[in-house]
């Protein structure tokens, strides 16, 4: 039987950390980068990936169907974006080991949106940003201004998204933005066209990108609509879509996810108003024939939370 010999550890080990610790705490090639670093300047357009409604119940009481619209008022809000990560080794000394650690970034929001009578734009820009890592507040500070712009259907299905970057923004903290923006968007908002009613619960089927690439069924239950608002119970599973770690030996050998949460939407506006969404995805990679095993655990929670004064607004609606 082959084994990894504590001289092949790391080497077992560094490609899960040094590709998911980077992305997920920004602590990697991230900081890397020269705060001098010429920036993107036009907008980039970035894969939207397709998603997939199924209905599971069309609820009870009184139906309609849920659909996006606009009008002329712009949503403030501010979004908190926490990122973590851990790494166990079994079946071998721990000195590979990475204890729990994350980041948060709170990233002030205006959204706008505008129509030609069929689909809508949206456009989402950063305030400025700053994180729990306060040696890189400077750097991310330079990514103010940075805007996210997307077109979608009345059903919440989004066919195009870019983002964009000051001129004055680093490579660092344009990533680390835009990972932010990133994380927001994993939930993708898409109803049903069907007639819903109170209790109405359906799946949204996508692809995000965690330590790897997955495959994320979100099921969401309509649990109160007031006018253009609605309350949404939350519950997100994901699974690997790759058996094997892209560069390396490494085969996914087992994995386990526990995510969901609740948020407030109003259908005016595509950025939740309220509400916190949690992601936890344990992964377990192997080699054949070896008795050593890496676990990783990647967790995510993001929070939205109005302004003052559009709290105020929305509870006169």
């Amino acid at each position: 039987m082959r084994t990894l010999r504590p001289a092949r550890r790391r080497p077992f080990a560094y490609p899960v950390v040094a590709a998911a610790t980077a992305v997920l705490l920004g602590l990697g090639g991230l900081t890397a980068c020269s705060s001098d670093e010429e920036p993107t300047e036009a907008p980039a357009d970035v894969p939207v990936p397709g998603v997939a409604v199924t209905v599971l119940d069309a609820g009870e009481g009184e139906a309609s169907p849920l659909v996006w619209f606009n009008d002329d008022t712009e949503q403030e809000t501010t979004f908190h974006a926490t990122r973590g990560l851990e790494q166990s080794t079994q079946g071998a000394p721990e000195e590979d080991d990475i204890p729990y650690e994350e980041r948060t970034m709170e990233i002030p929001l205006t959204v706008s949106t505008d129509t030609d009578g069929e689909d809508l734009d949206a456009t989402v820009v950063a305030g400025l940003p700053t994180g729990d890592n306060t040696d890189r507040n400077d750097d991310i500070a330079t990514a103010e201004g940075f805007t996210m712009t997307q077109s979608y259907g009345q059903d919440g299905r989004v066919s195009s998204r870019s983002f964009s970057s000051p001129e004055s923004a680093s490579g660092s903290a344009r990533a680390s933005v835009e990972q932010s923006f990133t994380q927001m968007t994993d939930l993708p908002l898409v109803f049903p066209t069907e007639e819903l009613g109170e209790g109405a619960r359906w799946t949204v089927s996508s692809q995000v990108d965690d330590s790897i690439s997955m495959r994320q069924k979100v099921t969401y239950t309509l649990m109160k609509r007031e006018g253009s608002q609605i309350e949404l119970d939350i519950d997100i599973d994901r699974t690997p879509s790759v058996r094997q770690l892209p560069g390396t030996d490494l085969q996914v050998v087992d994995s386990a996810s526990d995510s969901g949460g609740r948020v407030t939407v109003d259908l005016r506006r595509p950025v939740p108003v309220s509400g916190m969404i949690e992601t936890s995805t344990t992964v377990t990679f192997g080699e054949p024939d070896s008795d050593i095993s890496v676990v990783q655990t990647s967790r995510t929670k993001s929070v939205w939370e109005p302004s003052s004064g559009e709290d105020s607004e929305e509870s006169g609606d």
